[in-house]
C-alpha cells in the first residue's frame, strides 16, 4: 500500500511539474539592465522567439542574469535549470544561420522548454583572432555608444501535447519494466 501512495505522490508532483505555468515566449524574458535591443536583421521578426541586446555585460554577468531570469519565470523558482555549455559554432543551428558568437550556452527545464544564450565579446573574439590570423575585431558601436557585448537569446517552449505524451509514456515504460522484471524474477 505504501508504495503505491508513494507512486500516485510522485506522478501527481511530476504532473504539477509539467503543467504548471512558465515563460510562453522570448518576449517573457527581461532584457539586460541598460542595454540596446538590436533592429539588426535576424533578430526581430525574422526568426521566432529571438532577442538580441547590446551590452556592457561580459559573459560571466550574462549568464547568470538570464540563468537566474529562467528560474523566476518558472513555478520552481528554487530549483535552478540545467546549464549546457556548446562551441559558439554551435550557435549557427540552435539561434540562426549567420549567428557570430563567443559562448553558447543553454538553460533547460526538461519536459518545459530551454533558453539559448549566446554572446559575442569583440574584445574576446578579437585575442583569438589576433593568435590565429593576426586580425583584430570591431568593437560593437551602436547608436553612438560602444558595448561590450552583443547577447542574443532563442527560447523554445515545449508543447503541450508532446510534454504530456512523453511524461505518460514515461511513466507507462516505467510500469512496463517493473512488470517484466517482476516476472523475471519470479521465474528465477
Amino acid at each position: 500500500m505504501y508504495n503505491k501512495v508513494t507512486v500516485f505522490v510522485l506522478f501527481i508532483i511530476g504532473l504539477a511539474y509539467i503543467l504548471s505555468p512558465g515563460p510562453s515566449s522570448v518576449t517573457d524574458f527581461p532584457a539586460i539592465p541598460d542595454s540596446v535591443k538590436s533592429n539588426e536583421p535576424g533578430d526581430t521578426i525574422q526568426v521566432p522567439n529571438i532577442a538580441a541586446y547590446f551590452s556592457d555585460y561580459d559573459r560571466e554577468k550574462i549568464t547568470y542574469f538570464y540563468k537566474d531570469a529562467y528560474r523566476k519565470l518558472n513555478f520552481t523558482g528554487f530549483i535552478p535549470p540545467m546549464s549546457l555549455s556548446y562551441p559558439p559554432e554551435f550557435a549557427k543551428i540552435v539561434i540562426r544561420d549567420e549567428q557570430k558568437g563567443t559562448f553558447l550556452e543553454e538553460y533547460v527545464y526538461p519536459l518545459r522548454g530551454s533558453i539559448y544564450v549566446n554572446g559575442y565579446e569583440p574584445f574576446i573574439d578579437n585575442e583569438i583572432k589576433k593568435r590565429e590570423h593576426n586580425f583584430i575585431a570591431d568593437h560593437i558601436h551602436i547608436d553612438g555608444r560602444y558595448f561590450v557585448s552583443k547577447t542574443t537569446i532563442r527560447y523554445y517552449p515545449a508543447d503541450f501535447f508532446v510534454k504530456t505524451t512523453v511524461y505518460l509514456g514515461l511513466w507507462i515504460s516505467i510500469f512496463a519494466i517493473f512488470i517484466v522484471s517482476k516476472k523475471a524474477l519470479k521465474e528465477v
